[in-house]
C-alpha cells in the first residue's frame, strides 16, 4: 500500500543522505593537509569513537549487499556520485508510485461518494 511505498522511499532518502555525507567528507579530506587526521566516527547506533587516519590513499566504501570495496578517493567520489544519482531516480520512481496510489484512492473515494448519493 501507500504506507509501504512511503516507507521504502524514506529508506532510499536515508541512503542518499548517508552517501552524500560520505561524499562531502571525502571532498573535505582532500583539502586537509595535516596528517594524521583525528575524526569522530559513527560505529553504529549513533555511538561515536575517535579515530586516527594516517593514510588516506584508499577508502573502503559500502557498494551494497554488505560488500565493501577499497577505492581511491577519486574512484570513491565517482562511485558515490553514480550511486546518489541511481538512488535519486529510485526515489523519484517511488514518489510517482505513491502519487499514483493516492490518486487511485481519491478516485475510489469519489466513486463511492457518488454511489452513496445515488441510493
Amino acid at each position: 500500500g501507500i504506507n509501504a511505498e512511503y516507507g521504502e522511499r524514506d529508506k532510499v532518502y536515508d541512503e542518499i543522505s548517508e552517501y552524500s555525507k560520505l561524499q562531502t567528507t571525502l571532498e573535505r579530506l582532500a583539502t586537509i593537509e595535516k596528517r594524521p587526521i583525528r575524526k569522530m566516527i559513527d560505529v553504529g547506533c549513533n555511538f561515536y569513537m575517535q579515530a586516527e587516519v594516517k593514510n588516506m590513499d584508499f577508502f573502503y566504501v559500502d557498494v551494497g549487499m554488505g560488500l565493501h570495496v577499497q577505492l581511491t578517493r577519486d574512484e570513491a567520489l565517482k562511485f558515490l556520485s553514480r550511486k546518489i544519482d541511481q538512488l535519486t531516480v529510485k526515489s523519484e520512481h517511488l514518489t510517482d508510485k505513491s502519487v499514483d496510489i493516492k490518486a487511485r484512492i481519491k478516485l475510489i473515494i469519489g466513486a463511492l461518494g457518488e454511489l452513496q448519493g445515488v441510493s
